[in-house]
């Protein structure tokens, strides 16, 4: 297994509530009672065995009928890159074949591992809790801050994770809108939880 790592932002949008109960007991706070998710890696500096990655985006719609870890979940993520070779090793990363926690984890629990993992343009914002992605044709995520609902200020909100394997430090906030069409994933929500949050990660 060649040594990579991987740094940039990270934006998530997902069914639960602001907060998201997965965070702290492991189970959806979603009204479904499931967990749905668009999250996106945009990676700025790492490579992989020699091959620079920076610059690179990968977006994951994620769909699991109840708890991440009850399985029976289905993803399928999206690769915007420069080559076909930084395609084929984040496609590999990215179905959990060359290490860490996040990705053997998720795979581990897909009804039908390991992920599917396409090329598409996908286009990032990056501002903080008003960041938005679009994949195309396929995802769209437009975040905003949570405001007071009395006087309608910012709403800073920050969970910080001893040891989080996804994000560490994350800025919490809602969003207008969060679509997914996938072939095997399809939801279309607003006003519940998301994350604005610096990742790192290494195998």
């Amino acid at each position: 297994m060649a040594d990579w790592k991987l740094a940039g932002t990270y934006l998530e949008f997902c069914s639960c509530d602001p907060g998201c109960g997965c965070n702290f007991r492991g189970f959806p706070n979603s009204p479904e009672g499931n967990c749905q998710a668009l999250i996106t890696h945009r990676i700025e500096s790492g490579g992989f065995d020699g091959l620079e990655l920076g610059g690179s985006t990968v977006t994951w719609a994620l769909w699991w009928p109840g708890a991440i870890h009850e399985g029976k979940g289905r993803g399928h993520a999206y690769v915007d890159c420069g080559s076909d070779e930084q395609y084929d090793v984040l496609r590999r990363i990215w179905r959990g074949e060359e290490g860490y926690s996040l990705f053997e984890i998720f795979n581990s629990t897909f009804e039908q591992p390991p992920s599917a993992v396409d090329r598409a343009a996908i286009d990032v914002t990056v501002d903080g809790k008003s960041s938005r992605v679009s994949v195309d044709g396929v995802a769209e995520g437009v975040m905003t801050p949570l405001r007071s609902p009395v006087g309608g200020e910012e709403n800073n909100v920050r969970i910080v994770k001893d040891h989080g394997f996804i994000w560490s430090d994350g800025e919490i906030a809602t969003y207008e809108r969060v679509k997914v069409d996938a072939p095997e994933i399809s939801f279309d929500l607003s006003d519940r939880h998301s994350v604005f949050a610096p990742f790192e990660y290494a195998n």
